[in-house]
């Protein structure tokens, strides 16, 4: 996992080759798919958890991120 920015309450992360949005709205934090350039992709909510802070799915991101197969 590679942090690209991080402001506090919006994480860009690269993960496997693919560019990520975590964004923590105070109650949970949601995985968003981005391109490189930090730009949200689709609003289908990729992974993240109610109750989890940003720095929480940044610590472990691959456990907060839904692998849809």
């Amino acid at each position: 996992m590679t942090l690209i920015t991080n402001n506090g309450r919006k994480a860009h992360i690269r993960f496997s080759g693919s560019y990520y949005i975590a964004s923590d709205n105070g109650k949970e934090t949601l995985i968003f798919p981005s391109n490189a350039k930090g730009e949200i992709v689709s609003l289908k909510e990729v992974g993240g958890g109610f109750g989890h802070s940003l720095s929480e799915v940044i610590g472990n991101f691959g456990s907060f991120l839904h692998l849809f197969r």
